[in-house]
């Protein structure tokens, strides 16, 4: 629908067209800075930007063969910055998807129940009492499947939390790796999970943690971690890696990731 005849041709469907096309450039422009502001690949975005403008400005100002050789050097710059920052970029995506997902599960019913929650809970007591470790997944909403290494099969028990410190005593055969719930079920014992990249910030963290934490930077999974040498509770979600927590938090914590309220 035009409304040049009324002598306002900015109202008119072209130049709508062209505010809608700049919004969505602007607001995706925004999420992407958002997503890697005060991280290394700002930088790099920055350089790319200040070479590709330079380029187009000596260009228009009929610098020919300075501007191509920068438009050219700002290509190169976006192949190598997307080969370095590959894994940037993979957590960005993921960070997004992360968002929607939550929206999603916002609206939707829980997965898993009261009672199952608080077994884990007593497990996570348990286990500490024990001396025990123990890495356990909570399935939300994504399929899981692909993230799992190895591992037995469970037929669908019920979570008791002796049969949570049996199977984590070792020495016994599904005493390694991850125990995994889903929807009031354990499917799998003695898993392996994908494992969180090394960054400065991680490098204290045990495996059992780098564990947890890569799962839950790839998909809506809470993954419940005990140490064994600390008896410490900590909750890894969202990209995130929580506590260490008091069995009171860990259990609301475990409520409200779940989609319960205590």
């Amino acid at each position: 629908m035009s409304f040049e005849p009324l002598g306002h041709p900015i109202l008119s469907g072209f130049w709508l067209a062209q505010l809608a096309d700049i919004t969505i450039v602007a607001i995706a422009a925004r999420a992407v800075i958002r997503s890697i502001w005060r991280t290394p690949a700002m930088s790099i975005v920055l350089v790319f930007v200040g070479v590709l403008v330079s380029g187009i400005v000596l260009r228009e100002l009929q610098f020919y063969t300075v501007g191509y050789l920068l438009e050219s050097l700002s290509g190169v710059l976006f192949i190598t910055s997307v080969v370095i920052f590959h894994e940037d970029i993979r957590n960005i995506l993921l960070e997004q998807g992360r968002r929607l997902s939550k929206r999603l599960r916002s609206s939707s019913s829980a997965q898993t129940g009261k009672d199952t929650i608080e077994a884990v809970v007593s497990s996570c007591v348990l286990l500490r009492r024990r001396n025990l470790g123990a890495l356990i997944v909570i399935e939300r909403n994504d399929m899981m499947d692909n993230y799992y290494r190895e591992g037995l099969d469970l037929d669908n028990l019920r979570v008791v939390p002796e049969l949570i410190a049996a199977i984590q005593q070792p020495p016994g055969p599904l005493h390694d790796g991850a125990l995994v719930i889903r929807k009031d079920r354990l499917v799998k014992a003695s898993t392996f999970l994908p494992l969180a990249e090394y960054t400065r910030f991680r490098m204290k963290l045990g495996s059992r943690h780098r564990a947890a934490l890569g799962l839950a930077e790839r998909s809506d999974a809470v993954v419940v971690v005990v140490s064994e040498e600390t008896g410490d509770f900590r909750i890894a979600h969202d990209g995130l890696l929580d506590g260490p927590h008091s069995e009171e938090v860990l259990r609301e914590e475990l409520l409200a990731l779940t989609g319960n309220q205590s």
